[in-house]
């Protein structure tokens, strides 16, 4: 029966069945094992240290107080509980807030777990399968891509998988002890069970598009991951209803049961809670099964358009991640969802008009800024293929150069670049004209917005550039240029510390602050025209420079053809 289902598994996904076969071993199961129940009865044993030891009846000198207690201090402090004493003379005990306590830390720890080691595991695999040249035998195998790449994702972490399903008993028990309902508990563990398919796409992703980096691929990627989460859990902490809340519904610690009820969140956070969630004016936070229900939803969009990039590279490494047109979909799904969380207007109720909108638009222009300089790394093409495409144009004239531009695979990025900053802005200008503030401000962040576009297109026909130029590693070159022109101006606004109204201050404009350097009430127009000018003038100056490079780099090859049909001998018949 056992060969049977073993045939079974391997014949279902036999990379699945490779990759466990060669992980499963005696010696790594007994680790596992170890490590799962260890870490388990430390948790346990930390708990149990937080629980108040009551003295003997002739040392009680003084009131002891704890949070696992049952009396209240005047003033009704949430951690400052008196202890009380059975007729026993023990302490009674709020076993239902110590096993909710426990719940949570045990849900914290699988979810740190899952994502920042699963990751890890995973670019780790195909790194050292891309090393080894084992990977090119995997993509020319009949298996789809699917299923070799579920198979991964199924096969490398299973000895994680194995760690973590010993710790479910007690997670269930702790839940339940704590009131919690199974439905909700169910709820979670399928909630992590998505964000780490999320997760664990983007980390196959990442090391098929980033195998230059060779052997810190694998600490880079699972160490962005760890700050990742780290961040996300620090932003439970904030109020909701702002773009913010987009990055956290991308990590599961909002869907812990009770975990608002918990003593590590309510000592110092407690006048926070789900129930103020919104988007787009519907309370999705009021109902934990909504709240579940739209954080799955959104954990699948976002899977979908990882498994895109994901079908196109894995057979073909060299293609950009996501087609021209994809992009643009992309984007607009972006801030859909995005602005979704700004619409009921408010993150502190004392916010005016003004600030509101300045916050608003500061975290959407943050978010923004970081989805356009990805699209930039993923769409502008290499040298190789920038000249092929070049040489393409000389040989098939009839074809529409613009069409060419929009879609075609292998053309420069900028007009779709362009294309995509205009669906933002687009969708960011409708929603700041149909706030509350005064016109005054939203044509300071129409004004913000055009600074914004012209920033991005600086940097992506910069990086396009220098993709181009005939340099060695030019992707390292290219990331050190954009990396400098992003921080080198900060560094200079930071030295001099020059503001938007000093005599200096349209250099502001040529740093990532530019977007909020309008909503300064001193800022001089004429500055603000300047700035506009010269980064304008900066912008032609080097896409001429790259359109004269596509240009030569056409010809020549034309003319090389022509001159060897030329120097060819002629013969007479």
């Amino acid at each position: 029966m056992v060969s049977n289902l073993v045939n079974q598994i391997g014949n279902l996904n036999p990379q699945m069945w490779r990759e466990i076969k060669g992980r499963l071993k005696p010696r790594n199961i007994v680790i596992s094992v170890a490590i799962s129940l260890l870490t388990q009865l430390l948790i346990i044993q930390y708990f149990l240290s937080r629980l108040p030891v009551p003295p003997r009846l002739e040392e009680y000198t003084y009131q002891i107080s704890n949070t696992y207690c049952t009396g209240k201090r005047p003033g009704g402090y949430y951690s400052a509980s008196l202890c009380l004493r059975d007729s026993l003379g023990n302490f009674i005990i709020r076993w239902e807030l110590w096993n909710q306590d426990l719940f949570v830390c045990l849900s914290w720890v699988g979810i740190f777990s899952l994502l920042v080691a699963g990751t890890y595991l995973l670019i780790n695999d195909l790194s050292q399968e891309e090393r080894r040249g084992t990977l090119n035998f995997i993509r020319l195998s009949p298996q789809s891509n699917k299923n070799i790449l579920i198979g991964k994702i199924l096969g490398v972490p299973i000895l994680l998988y194995l760690v973590i399903l010993l710790v479910v008993p007690l997670h269930f028990w702790t839940g339940l002890s704590a009131q919690i309902p199974p439905g909700q508990i169910l709820g979670f563990d399928c909630a992590v069970i998505a964000c780490c398919i999320l997760f664990y796409s983007t980390a196959l992703l990442y090391s098929l598009v980033s195998n230059w980096l060779g052997g810190f691929q694998s600490w880079l990627g699972s160490g962005v991951v760890l700050g990742f989460v780290w961040l996300n859990y620090l932003l439970t902490y904030s109020p909701f209803n702002s773009p913010l809340s987009w990055l956290r519904l991308l990590t599961p610690f909002d869907l812990i049961p009770n975990f608002l009820d918990s003593s590590f969140y309510k000592d110092h956070y407690n006048h926070l809670t789900l129930v103020d969630l919104q988007w787009y004016n519907l309370p999705i936070g009021e109902n934990w099964a909504i709240l579940v229900s739209f954080s799955l939803l959104n954990f699948a969009l976002w899977s979908y358009w990882i498994w895109q990039g994901l079908n196109r590279c894995f057979r073909n490494p060299i293609t950009t991640i996501f087609s021209k047109g994809q992009s643009y979909l992309l984007t607009a799904c972006f801030q859909v969802s995005l602005i979704g969380f700004t619409v009921p207007g408010y993150t502190y109720e004392h916010l005016s008009a003004k600030d509101w909108l300045f916050q608003h638009f500061m975290f959407l222009c943050a978010l923004n800024f970081l989805l356009f300089l990805v699209l930039i790394g993923i769409l502008s093409p290499h040298r190789q293929v920038l000249h092929d495409w070049a040489r393409y144009r000389h040989q098939n004239q009839g074809k529409s150069l613009i069409k060419d531009l929009m879609f075609g695979e292998k053309s420069p990025a900028l007009v779709a670049i362009g294309i995509n900053l205009g669906i933002a802005i687009a969708l960011i200008s409708i929603w700041s004209l149909t706030s509350r503030a005064k016109f005054e401000y939203q044509f300071a962040t129409l004004v913000s917005l055009g600074f914004a576009f012209t920033l991005m297109m600086l940097y992506a026909v910069l990086t396009q550039l220098l993709l181009f130029v005939r340099i060695k590693n030019n992707i390292i070159w290219a990331m050190g240029a954009l990396s400098a022109a992003i921080f080198l101006p900060l560094i200079g606004l930071a030295v001099f510390q020059i503001t938007p109204e000093k005599e200096l201050g349209f250099l502001w404009y040529f740093s990532v602050l530019a977007p909020i350097g309008t909503y300064w009430e001193e800022t001089s127009a004429i500055g603000i025209f300047v700035a506009a000018l010269g980064q304008l003038t900066v912008v032609g100056i080097l896409t001429a420079q790259l359109t004269k490079k596509l240009r030569l780099a056409g010809e020549s090859t034309t003319k090389a053809l022509l001159q060897e049909r030329r120097a060819l001998p002629s013969t007479n018949l």
